[in-house]
């Protein structure tokens, strides 16, 4: 297993387990309010993270992932960039920047939370910071992995990606899309707000971490040297499909 494969298992399974750790002690703490967030919004991950000793472990795990998660957006544009066919554009390099401060908005939302922030009514502003760069990082990564799988969908030959493998990303990232979508609309169907916006909440957390992993198939043959390796046969078939399309 390479060092880039590790990375994309700990930004899948360091905030599973974080969370549903956090999940599993509040509900021990607070036994009457166990329920299931994904199906009815009863609870958000923010709240998960409020409550001593949750909230170290909350904390503690999120900003670890943000700082895995910005090495992985790292070896993605090194990956991507090693096709050596079709370098990478303007639009690719800000995809990767704003996705990198994505997760810097991760650490600075996670950073604050904890039983300091009660009552709200006499923490406004923390809780307005807290949800504002939430927000920004939910909203700023689910674009660029949106994006991404655009981009990868383009160069699946030359990075010899298979259909199984693009499929997933593709069902992940229209999981991300219809999350998103959902945060908007039904709010105006009648539906109650705090309601949909965590049952959302829950789905995009779930999609943005399970798309991470899905570059563990990818990345089996890469590793972090420059120039970057990559097998013989791999390197002659970029090369063959590079004399297709200049002839």
């Amino acid at each position: 297993m390479t060092l880039p494969q590790r990375l994309a298992l700990f930004c899948t399974l360091l905030p599973a387990l974080g969370i549903g750790l956090a999940f599993w002690l509040n509900g021990q703490a607070f036994p009457e309010q166990f329920c299931v967030p994904w199906l009815d919004g009863c609870t958000t991950i923010t709240a998960t993270g409020i409550y001593y000793p949750s909230a170290y472990i909350l904390r503690g795990s999120l900003i670890c992932t943000a700082m895995f998660c910005l090495v992985w957006w790292y070896c993605a544009r090194v990956w991507l960039d090693s096709s050596r066919m079709h370098p990478l554009k303007g639009w690719m390099w800000f995809l990767i920047v704003t996705s990198m401060m994505g997760s810097l908005l991760l650490v600075a939302s996670i950073a604050v939370l904890g039983e300091h922030m009660l009552p709200s009514s006499e923490h406004r502003f923390l809780w307005r910071f807290h949800t504002i760069t939430a927000g920004l990082f939910f909203l700023l990564t689910s674009i660029c992995q949106i994006l991404m799988t655009f981009y990868m969908w383009r160069l699946r030959e030359p990075l010899e990606i298979s259909h199984k493998q693009i499929l997933v990303k593709v069902l992940l990232a229209a999981g991300q899309l219809g999350s998103l979508l959902a945060f908007w609309i039904l709010p105006e169907t009648g539906m109650e707000h705090g309601k949909v916006e965590a049952i959302c909440e829950w789905w995009l957390a779930t999609f943005c971490c399970a798309y991470f992993v899905t570059a563990w198939y990818d990345w089996a043959d890469f590793n972090l040297t420059h120039p970057a390796t990559y097998p013989a046969n791999h390197l002659a078939s970029q090369n063959a499909f590079g004399q297709e399309r200049e002839a």
